[in-house]
């Protein structure tokens, strides 16, 4: 009964790693043009997709009396969504999109990352 169990064990195993379907296209080269970059993987629970999304608005800027305009075009009003953090200290941080522009502020001279993502 034990070697029964074993061997179905190891044809179920070997059986889920068996590709079904079609193999995934080759990764893009990086540089290869546009803003979405694909990732394709087979898995014992089928295929796996993940999308990367390339940041064109994101970056780092550093404080001068707890101030700083970070100016690119990339920042097309106050509807923007955009994730600030404090790199330098647990320090809390304002974030304020305009057009052409993104307002920081928060403390001394710490550096400030800034990612807009939406």
């Amino acid at each position: 009964m034990r070697t029964t169990v074993i061997a179905l064990a190891i044809v179920a195993l070997g059986g889920a790693s068996c590709r079904l379907g079609a193999p995934p296209p080759p990764p893009p080269h990086p540089g290869a043009g546009g803003n979405v970059q694909a990732i394709n993987a087979n898995t014992v629970f089928g295929n796996a997709r993940v999308t990367a999304m390339m940041l064109a608005c994101a970056g780092r800027t550093t404080l001068a009396n707890g101030v700083a305009v970070v100016k690119d075009g990339c920042f097309s009003g106050d509807t923007n969504v955009v994730l600030c953090t404090d790199s330098t200290a647990p320090n809390p941080v304002m974030c304020e999109p305009h057009k052409g522009s993104l307002a920081v502020a928060g403390t001394g001279t710490d550096t400030i990352n800034y990612a807009r993502i939406r």
